[in-house]
């Protein structure tokens, strides 16, 4: 079975006239907190018309800035199959903007003196760390994981296609990482693995060295990543419907299923996990993940809470690596820092974290010039229909920033 065979098609398309068929004739529209003033009816007619036009069957949305959130709205079906109404609370797959909370649980093992951000991964996992490809003994650090310089590749082709399934992953993350990294490793592959140059010298997206940040934490903590994040990271900040696993939801038919778009109209995708989950399988409302966006506003702290010292905090708005050979970087991000980077939406400079995975995306941002924050997520792909999708969603946080600037 291939990495998507357990797609689901949506009963009724059939040969639709239109590319959107599947998509339901009433998309609902729910809000949480909404500013005084707010003219909710004006937003939600272009919202939903938007949605249509690009094949979005929910979205969930939130706009926070340093007194906390100032609008949080949801709209369209979990599952068109279903017909289910998204809320406020709805979780969606965050894919890579999961990694938003790697970045923080690094920090935060730093700040309690667990480890230092500079230091050799190796020194804190049970397995070597090195890039067997070129055969020498200089260390991948933590940093170099964050900057995505580690030379550790993302190997689609032979490993990381394959351990895409169904519901939760079966693999555990630590063995999962130790046979990627180690010869002789059921997923080892000298070449696949990692890059022909050393960490440090060239910026490579890796979702394993994103994977391989989070188990670090969880082997300096003696517990789990998940465990340890939802007790540390998620309660102090209210996220109550956010979790890692399927089956630490108690209503998984409450979580939006990813969609896609054929020829035939829009299809469902069964939920999915996979081994190297920290680097993109969280689920959660917007209204939850953007007070991770709090995080970063606050300069480490939300309403009392620290999380670590403004210092510590500057590394999410600060590069990584001085002199970092960023030549295939350019088409993606303007700014590499700790796993966060920052990048241009329009005229606007924004930093945070995106993410796209089969039937899902994702965008939390905040504007450092104004600290207003933004979320939006989605249970459809960022590119499908030739980027209109992208186009909808760079709309809405558009909108959103202004509102909170009008505030």
């Amino acid at each position: 079975m291939g990495r998507w065979g357990w797609i689901l098609v949506a009963g009724g398309c059939g040969a639709p006239p239109d590319v959107c068929s599947g998509l339901p004739d009433e998309l609902p529209v729910a809000w949480g907190v909404v500013p005084e003033g707010f003219d909710t009816a004006a937003f939600e007619r272009d919202l939903v018309e938007r949605m249509r036009t690009a094949c979005i069957p929910a979205v969930s949305f939130a706009m926070v800035d340093a007194d906390g959130t100032q609008l949080e709205g949801a709209a369209g079906v979990t599952d068109i199959t279903t017909g289910r109404p998204v809320t406020v609370d709805t979780p969606f797959m965050l894919a890579s903007s999961s990694k938003a909370v790697d970045a923080l649980a690094v920090l935060m093992a730093e700040e309690d003196g667990l480890l230092d951000r500079h230091d050799p991964v190796d020194r804190h996992v049970a397995f070597e760390v090195r890039n067997q490809r070129l055969g020498n003994d200089l260390p991948i650090t933590l940093n170099h994981l964050a900057a995505h310089a580690s030379g550790i590749q993302d190997n689609w082709d032979q490993v990381l296609d394959d351990s895409y399934q169904p519901g939760d992953p079966d693999e555990a993350l630590g063995p999962f990482l130790r046979s990627y990294l180690t010869p002789g490793g059921e997923h080892f592959h000298r070449r696949g693995n990692f890059y022909a140059w050393p960490a440090s010298r060239e910026w490579m997206y890796s979702n394993v060295g994103a994977a391989l940040a989070a188990h670090t934490v969880a082997e300096v903590r003696g517990e789990r990543f998940a465990r340890y994040t939802e007790r540390t990271i998620f309660a102090p900040l209210g996220m109550a419907h956010s979790h890692w696993f399927l089956g630490d939801f108690a209503d998984v038919d409450a979580v939006a299923r990813p969609h896609i778009v054929t020829s035939d109209g829009l299809e469902v995708v069964e939920h999915y996990g996979f081994p190297t989950w920290p680097d993109g399988q969280l689920r959660a409302p917007a209204r939850d993940l953007a007070q991770l966006l709090r995080v970063a506003i606050g300069e480490g702290s939300v309403e009392g809470h620290r999380f670590v010292g403004p210092q510590r905090a500057r590394a999410l708005r600060t590069p990584a690596i001085d002199g970092l050979d960023d030549w295939y970087i350019r088409p993606y991000v303007a700014e590499q820092y700790f796993f966060w980077f920052g990048m241009e939406l329009g005229d606007r400079w924004v930093i945070g974290h995106d993410g796209d995975d089969e039937g899902v995306s994702c965008e939390m941002f905040w504007d450092p010039t104004t600290d207003v924050g933004v979320v939006v997520v989605t249970n459809v792909g960022d590119g499908e229909m030739d980027g209109d999708v992208r186009v909808a969603t760079a709309w809405l946080q558009e909108e959103l920033y202004l509102l909170g600037e009008g505030r």
